[in-house]
């Protein structure tokens, strides 16, 4: 009983440790030398599941080194 309780404590510990850091992560405002990139990435379609499918790693990769700021 006793490993299990540790078992817990560690993975609440993980739970919360997760959920502060995207608290914290959204407090962060986008560098603004990063801002229209950011933009971009929010409308991209480039990588939506349409037809089942979805655009590879390999894919994904050629697509950021064309929009390399």
């Amino acid at each position: 009983m006793e490993q299990f309780l540790i078992l817990m404590a560690i993975l609440i510990g993980i739970i919360v440790l997760y959920v502060g850091t995207m608290y914290l992560n959204s407090k962060v405002a986008v560098p603004e030398s990063c801002k229209e990139a950011y933009l971009e990435a929010q409308h991209c379609e480039s990588c939506a599941s349409r037809d089942g499918g979805s655009c590879g790693f390999s894919d994904t990769l050629e697509f950021m080194k064309e929009v390399k700021l």
